[in-house]
């Protein structure tokens, strides 16, 4: 019986797409399939929301609802096995689009964390009240569908030959290993070097390097969906090859993982892997920081990780093992900006980002790059881009 409840768990994941979890009477989480993770600092990580909202459960065959103070809600529905209390729970999610900007101010969040928060946070369904009245009906049929384990009747069609052999003789399996890896190498050193049209003739969806043994032979949009993670995986790797900053690589990653998950088709995965070929091979040709020395790698990464924030010079070359003159000197020398300059070049270029990409107020952009006073903000803008931000945004540059 046991087994029903996982089973039958993983069915109601798969329909509403959310993270599922089956708690029992002592507060065991029996199951849990999370699509999203809570970070640290919000209330309710950590499966806390989820254990906090089981003990408040009293009655069984009961539907609940739960709201934390950040507005991520929760579904669940309690029920007894074998006289034992368990609860099925799902979320989170919204209800409604969620104000990132006020949550960052009332909780006193840093810039980092804020674009953390909203990476996270984008990634939370909004639903609307009839998806959740569909939730909630879902869960209340919870003890029928775990005794409905049924084996559908297969029909095949006339042309269905049923016979296939799927045993590869073995010398050409090894031909197509060895191809594959080939490839795998040259496509590599292309996008290492920012070649994007190299990398884009090498990967195409019918070539060896995407010619993996069917492990999923009945499911072909999640084997399209593996594949793309595996590209992603070999495009982080050659992007790191290539001396690009972690924390650039990593916004990549993790949005282009949102999206293969979220890939409706095969089609749109496979205009995925384009444009994650395109957009790697440009953060490569755009960030590559091979050319400067270990000293001023290290620096640019900082500057771009804690671009928002303010920079002690002393404590970074204390870092660095080095004298704040000596690290000024260098970064001088290599980039041909000081590392004020560099900072405010990282942060007017994200700007610019906001303002072409996202329906912002200007006050919340200048204080997502690190600045406190918008005023300031605007005249520093105007001076590098000659552009005020609002006549930026609207001339569409």
């Amino acid at each position: 019986m046991y087994s029903s409840i996982i089973s039958t768990a993983i069915k109601i994941s798969h329909l509403t797409q959310l993270n599922t979890y089956v708690v029992g009477e002592d507060g065991d989480v029996d199951y849990h399939d999370e699509k999203v993770s809570i970070p640290a600092y919000m209330p309710g990580a950590e499966q806390k929301d989820v254990l906090g909202f089981f003990y408040k459960m009293k009655k069984t065959d009961q539907l609940y609802t739960y709201i934390n103070p950040w507005g991520l809600s929760y579904l669940g529905y309690s029920f007894l096995e074998q006289r034992k209390f368990y609860a099925i729970i799902i979320g989170p999610y919204f209800e409604e689009i969620p104000n990132i900007y006020g949550l960052a101010l009332q909780y006193n969040l840093t810039n980092q964390e804020s674009a953390d928060l909203r990476s996270v946070l984008e990634k939370v369904n909004v639903v609307t009240a009839e998806q959740i009245s569909s939730y909630e009906a879902v869960l209340q049929q919870f003890g029928a569908m775990k005794e409905a384990e049924t084996t559908p009747l297969v029909i095949y069609s006339s042309e269905d030959k049923g016979n296939k052999d799927r045993n590869a003789n073995v010398d050409d399996e090894a031909h197509l290993v060895e191809s594959r890896y080939s490839i795998e190498k040259d496509f590599m050193h292309a996008v290492e070097k920012g070649n994007k049209e190299e990398a884009l003739r090498l990967i195409s969806s019918d070539n060896t390097l995407f010619s993996f043994s069917e492990r999923f032979p009945n499911q072909p949009l999640r084997r399209q969906k593996n594949l793309t993670i595996v590209l992603n995986t070999l495009l982080r790797i050659a992007a790191r090859n290539s001396n690009v900053p972690a924390i650039l690589i990593h916004h990549i990653s993790e949005r282009f993982s949102f999206d293969i998950e979220n890939g409706e088709n095969i089609a749109v995965l496979r205009s995925i892997q384009d444009d994650m070929i395109r957009e790697y091979c440009d953060l490569v040709k755009s960030n590559s920081l091979q050319n400067y020395s270990q000293m001023i790698q290290k620096v640019i990464e900082h500057l771009m990780s804690y671009y928002d924030q303010e920079i002690d010079k002393t404590e970074l070359a204390a870092l660095l093992h080095t004298h704040p003159g000596n690290l000024s000197r260098r970064f001088k020398k290599e980039t041909g900006m000081t590392i004020t300059e560099y900072q405010q070049d990282l942060r007017i270029n994200q700007a610019k980002h906001l303002l072409r990409t996202e329906n912002l107020p200007i006050d919340e952009i200048a204080w997502i790059v690190g600045y406190k006073d918008p005023s300031y903000f605007g005249r520093v803008f105007k001076k590098v881009t000659g552009y005020s931000p609002s006549g930026y945004r609207e001339g569409g540059f």
